[in-house]
Formats: structure tokens, sequence, C-alpha cells
């Protein structure tokens, strides 16, 4: 849901189906501490706003071109180069190991190359793909682990961090505190 959210798709749709559905609130179930109540905090929120003005703000939080205009700076760039590593620009050093770390797990997608391999969105779906391959007894959970720390904990709580500043709604605040909390609760 995470990855989904962060990448492109934060559409009206999208939130729509995540209201009607109450997933933050079903996954809260499944969770405890911090990312709990960040999942409850993100259901309440899309309980009481607008759908039509999160989508705005997400992308006006993380789209690079959001107004279809010229492209403008971030306040809320979701790519891990951006927080972690030396080069501390767009598809750097944090980039290509994300990318081989991909490669390495044989997943994948049409049209990956639309954004940088270290997006935020990209690298919780690939978690996620992990996840559902560990339930089916096809991988262990070294791979998924050794990802989430390399990568997701050390950027996703300073993007955290930096939406929840940024953000001027509770349902981005919400999603703000889940990144924060997830790479703690996917490491156990």
């Amino acid at each position: 849901m995470l990855g989904g959210l962060t990448l492109d798709q934060a559409k009206t749709e999208l939130l729509e189906a995540l209201k009607r559905d109450r997933l933050p609130a079903g996954l809260a179930g499944a969770c405890s501490g911090d990312l709990a109540q960040a999942l409850e905090a993100m259901q309440a929120a899309l309980d009481s706003e607008d759908v039509q003005s999160l989508a705005v703000e997400h992308a006006t939080l993380m789209v690079a071109n959001a107004a279809g205009g010229a492209r403008r700076p971030l306040p809320v760039p979701p790519f891990e180069d951006c927080y972690a590593g030396t080069e501390r620009v767009a598809q750097g050093e944090r980039s290509r190991a994300a990318l081989k770390a991909y490669v390495a797990a044989g997943l994948g997608f049409e049209n990956m190359k639309a954004y940088p391999s270290d997006h935020i969105g990209l690298e919780l779906c690939f978690v996620a793909a992990l996840l559902d391959a560990e339930a089916r007894r096809e991988r262990d959970a070294a791979a998924r682990s050794a990802f989430v720390q390399e990568h997701l904990a050390a950027f996703a709580p300073a993007l955290g961090k930096s939406m929840g500043s940024a953000a001027k709604t509770a349902f981005w605040q919400g999603t703000a505190r889940a990144l924060t909390a997830l790479p703690a609760a996917l490491a156990s």
C-alpha cells in the first residue's frame, strides 16, 4: 500500500479505494506499536479529508512536475540517494545498489525504468514481493532483511521526517509516520 501511494499512484481512485475498503485500518490490526498507530491515523484522515486534496498534496510533495510545468525542487524527494550514501544526488550509488538487488532477486516489472531504482515506492514494492515469496516458501527472510537494513532503514525515517514536516494534511502526516516506523517492523 505504501509503495503504491508513494509512487505516482496516489490518484483519487486509489485513495477512494483505500477509504472504501478501509485498508489502512485493516493493516493496522495486523501491526503493533508506532506502525499500527500511523496506519490508524491514515484511516482516520481518509475518513475525514477530501481525497482529491490528498492526491494534489502527493503531487505537490513528491512529483517533480506536478503542475505540468517546469521542474521544481521537491519538498520531499522520494529517492534514497537524497538521504543516504555519499553522493546525495538522484540516481547515484544507492540507486545502482537497489537495482542490483532487484536483478539479483530476479524481480522487476514493465516500465520499471520510469522511476529511479532508489524511489521509495519501488523499494517498498520490492520488499512486498520478497515478503510474498517468503509466504509461498520460495525465499527465506535473508534477502528481505538485508535489503531493509541496507536500504529502507538507511533513509525511510529521514524521508518520513521530511514528509511529516512538509505535509499539510493528516493523511500524509500519518503516511510519514508509517514510513518512519516501517523499517523496524519489516526487520522483525
